[in-house]
C-alpha cells in the first residue's frame, strides 16, 4: 500500500488535496473519477525516512477527530442512513488525516470489504480493542451499540485529559515564568550588576564571581545557545513522536512510586471499561481478558490480565484466578468472582470501574495540590540565590568601608 498525493476538483469546482493509500496511481486515478472528482495531479509520496515522518506528522488522526469519526459512524448507522452516503457526509465535513482516512474507508467498502479491515490498516491511531470492538459488533450485528461505547469511551479519556492539563496549566505557568526570570536576570541584569560589583571590591565571593561567569559566557555566545536550544527542542518533540520513546518513558514512570500509584487506578479503570465492553459485545471472558490486557499502558497489570486468562483456560474460577495475583487488589478479585458465579459481572464491572476512576481522580488533585506549593518554594529558592549572591559583596563592601570611616574618626587621630 503507498501513500498518493492528489489535487483534484469536485463537481463544484472547489480544488480538493488530500492523500490515498493505495496500490497505485492508476488505482487512485480511477478512484477519484467514480467518486466524482477530476484529478490534475497525482504522484506517490517517497518513502524516505523524513518524507515519512513529515506525512505521519501532518496526516495524522488527532484524539479530537477520533471521537468525531466514531460518534458520527454511530450517528449515520443509528439514522439508517446508507453508510456510503453517510461516509460522504462526513467526508464533506473532515479535514487532514482524518478525511485521507475515509477516502480510504469509503474505497474499502466498496470493494466489499468490512469496516473493522479498514481500521486494522491503521494500528498508530486505533487500538486493537477498538479494531476488535468494531469487528466484534459487526459479527454479532451490534455495530451500532458497540461503536455507541467505543465513542463513551473516548470521551471519557478526553475529559481525564482535560482534567490533567487543566491541573498542569498553574504549575506550567509558573515554571515558564521562573525561566523567564532567569533568562532576564542573566542576560540584562546580572551584567550590569557585576560592573557594580567590580567597582565596589576586586574580590566578590565564589559564588557571586560563578554567577557572573556565567552570565558572561551566556551573553558572549548568546546566539549560539539560542540556536543550540532550539535545535534541542525540535529534537526531543521528533524523538517524543517515537513509538519506542514513549514506550521508554511509559516504562520509567510506571517506575515511579508516586506517579505509578496514580496511574495504576486510571488503567484499572480504564481495563474494567475495555473488559465490561468487550464481554457486552459477545466476546468470550479469555478474549475479553487477552484484549484488556492489550489495551491497558500498565506492565503489571498487563501481564496479570494475560495470566489471569491462562488460568482460565487450565480451568480455574474467576475469582481464584484473579486472586493467584499479587498486582491485582485483593477486594477487586474477591468481588468480581462472586460476580462472575451470580451472573452479574457486567454490572459490577461498571462500578468498580467508576470507583477506580473517582480514586484516580482525587490522588491527581492532590499531587498537583501538593505540586503547586512546591513550585513556588522552588521559585523562591532561586529568586533568593540571586539575592543572596548580588546582595552579599555589598553588604561586606558597605561594612568594609564603616569600618574604615569608624576608625578613621577614633580620638587623637591625625587626619
Amino acid at each position: 500500500m503507498k501513500s498518493i498525493h492528489y489535487k483534484a476538483y469536485d463537481l463544484e469546482g472547489k480544488l480538493q488535496k488530500g492523500n490515498l493509500y493505495l496500490s497505485s496511481e492508476e488505482e487512485a486515478t480511477a478512484f477519484l473519477i467514480r467518486n466524482n472528482l477530476t484529478p490534475v495531479e497525482i504522484k506517490t509520496v517517497p518513502q524516505s525516512f523524513i518524507y515519512r515522518f513529515i506525512f505521519r506528522f501532518f496526516s495524522r488522526i488527532s484524539f479530537q477527530q477520533k471521537i468525531f469519526l466514531i460518534r458520527n459512524l454511530y450517528l449515520v448507522l443509528r439514522s439508517g442512513l446508507n453508510l456510503d452516503r453517510g461516509l460522504n457526509i462526513i467526508i464533506k465535513e473532515s479535514s487532514g488525516g482524518l478525511r485521507d482516512f475515509l477516502l480510504y474507508l469509503n474505497y474499502n467498502l466498496q470493494r466489499g470489504e468490512p469496516l473493522h479491515k479498514t481500521f486494522a490498516y491503521f494500528p498508530n491511531y486505533f487500538s486493537q480493542v477498538e479494531i476488535e470492538t468494531i469487528k466484534a459488533g459487526e459479527i454479532s450485528g451490534n455495530l451500532i451499540q458497540n461503536l455507541e461505547k467505543l465513542a463513551d469511551n473516548l470521551e471519557k479519556q478526553r475529559q481525564i485529559k482535560n482534567e490533567i492539563i487543566s491541573n498542569l496549566i498553574y504549575p506550567a505557568i509558573v515554571l515558564v515564568l521562573t525561566l523567564a526570570v532567569l533568562v532576564i536576570l542573566i542576560t540584562f541584569v546580572i551584567p550590569k550588576i557585576g560592573i557594580l560589583l567590580s567597582q565596589l571590591t576586586s574580590k566578590p565571593p565564589l559564588l557571586t564571581r560563578l554567577l557572573i561567569s556565567v552570565s558572561n559566557f551566556v551573553n558572549a555566545n548568546l546566539g549560539i545557545i539560542t540556536l543550540f536550544s532550539i535545535f534541542v527542542l525540535f529534537f526531543v518533540i521528533f524523538i517524543f513522536f517515537l513509538p519506542k520513546t514513549r514506550l521508554i518513558l511509559n516504562k520509567m514512570l510506571m517506575k515511579m512510586p508516586i506517579v505509578s500509584r496514580i496511574y495504576f487506578s486510571l488503567a484499572l479503570s480504564q481495563s474494567l471499561f475495555v473488559l465490561r465492553s468487550l464481554l457486552s459485545a459477545g466476546l468470550s471472558l479469555i478474549q475479553s481478558l487477552e484484549l484488556s490486557a492489550q489495551s491497558t499502558f500498565f506492565p503489571s497489570l498487563r501481564l496479570a490480565f494475560l495470566r489471569v486468562g491462562e488460568e482460565l483456560k487450565r480451568g480455574k474460577k474467576l475469582g481464584e484466578a484473579l486472586s493467584s495475583q499479587e498486582d491485582f487488589p485483593p477486594f477487586l478479585a474477591s468481588i468480581l468472582g462472586i460476580a462472575s458465579e451470580t451472573g452479574s459481572l457486567e454490572d459490577t464491572l461498571l462500578v468498580m470501574e467508576e470507583y477506580y476512576l473517582e480514586d484516580f481522580r482525587n490522588s491527581i488533585r492532590n499531587f498537583l495540590n501538593l505540586l503547586q506549593p512546591v513550585m513556588l518554594i522552588f521559585v523562591g529558592i532561586i529568586v533568593g540565590f540571586v539575592a543572596i549572591v548580588v546582595l552579599v559583596p555589598i553588604y561586606q563592601q558597605i561594612s568594609e568601608q564603616l569600618q574604615m570611616e569608624g576608625r578613621g574618626g577614633l580620638p587623637g587621630e591625625v587626619r
